[in-house]
Parts: structure tokens; sequence; C-alpha cells
């Protein structure tokens, strides 16, 4: 991690139109997140967009905090490049703060694409085709990650990005933990294995069983949590309080299907 010297205010907080040491020049600032704030920045000597993502400044003050954020972005840096992963460039830190520089993806997120209608776009056949398409892809990025001994822990559609080409990214790996990192057992290589892990983030409506009830977790919390995200994709809307509960909401649809009540996908 390089300490580098900007020009933001006291707080570590940048503006649009700010020059960041010189290079990096913000373009954007998305409120997103409940632990940090994503801004877009233009790396001015490399030419491309960049997704920078900073702690907010209350959070510094928690002990431990810094060192896990660190530690966290680390993981994702050690992830490597794949078509169906957010990359995660490097870390530096800047105005006392450490920032997550990674690859920018400009078309939004799942959750920005069920809310917004265009993920159902071209009626039921259009939508039904797409939400495959995505899921495979999602897919592909996780089989990526799981192969690299990291288990995500928080999947869901606003951690799944579209770039404008329709190529789909999973992101924010930053909570995903290395077998060897936590002393947990590591089975990739055997068939059936589990990648266990002993902590990370969830999202309770996403949350496989074992996750929702605190319990280690492995590779099977990120295969459910992303059927429950492809289950979203096709109701478009989360009617469950907690993970757990997804396979009544299922039921529910496939229920609504068969009788006829429901002829599409989502808002199809």
């Amino acid at each position: 991690m390089e300490g580098l010297k900007s020009r933001a205010g006291a707080s570590g907080r940048w503006q649009v139109g700010d020059v960041i040491d010189g290079q990096y020049e913000v373009r954007a600032l998305h409120e997103q997140g409940g632990m940090g704030l994503v801004y877009r920045v233009m790396h001015q000597e490399w030419g491309i967009r960049l997704a920078v993502k900073s702690p907010r400044p209350e959070l510094l003050t928690e002990d431990g905090f810094l060192d896990r954020f660190v530690a966290e972005a680390e993981t994702w840096v050690s992830l490597g490049l794949h078509p169906h992963a957010c990359g995660c460039h490097y870390v530096r830190t800047l105005d006392g703060i450490p920032r997550i520089f990674s690859e920018y993806v400009g078309g939004g997120s799942v959750a920005d694409w069920i809310r917004d209608g265009r993920l159902y776009e071209g009626g039921e056949a259009g939508a039904q085709a797409r939400i495959v398409d995505f899921a495979i892809q999602l897919a592909w990025g996780l089989d990526h990650a799981h192969s690299r001994g990291l288990v995500h822990q928080d999947v869901k559609p606003g951690n799944v990005l579209i770039d404008l080409d329709g190529t789909v990214k999973g992101t924010d790996f930053g909570l995903a933990r290395a077998g060897a990192a936590t002393g947990a057992r590591t089975d990739v290589d055997r068939p059936g294995g589990t990648i266990l892990v002993t902590h990370g983030g969830l999202t309770l409506p996403y949350a496989s069983p074992e996750q929702a009830a605190g319990e280690r977790v492995g590779r099977r919390t990120d295969i459910y949590s992303f059927a429950v995200s492809v289950l979203e994709m096709f109701t478009g809307e989360v009617t469950w309080l907690a993970g757990p509960a997804a396979y009544e909401a299922l039921a529910d649809h496939r229920g609504q299907s068969r009788a006829g009540g429901d002829e599409g996908a989502g808002h199809a």
C-alpha cells in the first residue's frame, strides 16, 4: 500500500472536479454501500476510468476496521483478472484513508436493471433470455473466485455489474476470505469439497441458512445466494425477509406461473 498526497479536505472526502495526486480526476460520486463511498475517476496518465472505494471516515475510528479493510482489499486484488469478475487493481492511502482502485463498469448493477425495468425489456422471451445469460456469466465469475479459494459471502444483484457491452461482472470481493488466511480447511481440489471460511459479510435477504445462523460457510453459501439473486431477477422484487425464506417465494412464483397469473418474468 502506497501513501500519497491529494488535494482533498480534512475529511478525506473528494468532490467532483478534484484532481487527486495530480492524476485522478473525480468525475462522479456514488453514495452507495453501508461501508463506503464509491467514486468514478479518470486516470489522466492511463486514460481510463476507475472506480475508487473509500471507507466512510467515521468507520476509521472503529477498532481494527482499517486493518480489516486493507486485508479485504488485498484479498480482492489476489483474485486476479477474469472476464466475469470486476478487477481490483491496487490499494493506495490518500489523506490517511486507504482507497481501493478497481475496474469501472459503466452499465450499472443488476439491482439497477431490476428497478428501472431494463432487465425486462423485449417481452417475456427477451427477459428470460437476458436473465439466463446474466446468471450464466455470474456463475462463471463465482466459479473463478471459488477456484482461487475465495468465497464472496455477499452475492446479490447489487454486487453484480453490467458493462456497456452486456458483460456481467461480480464485484465487491473485498468481503471474501481465503481459507488459508483464516486458518480454515480448504478442499478446493477434492470433488464436492467445500471452501470453509470463518467470517464475512452478508445481506440478510440473500443469506444462506448457515450464514443467517452465524455458522461457518463455504462455497455452497455463494451458490445459495446466487440462486436467490436469480429468483429476484425473475420476480422483480424481494418479498422475503431473509434468504432461508426465499423458497416460499419461489413456490409462490412457480404456482402463479402454472396458474397463468404471472405470464412473464418480473415486469415482462
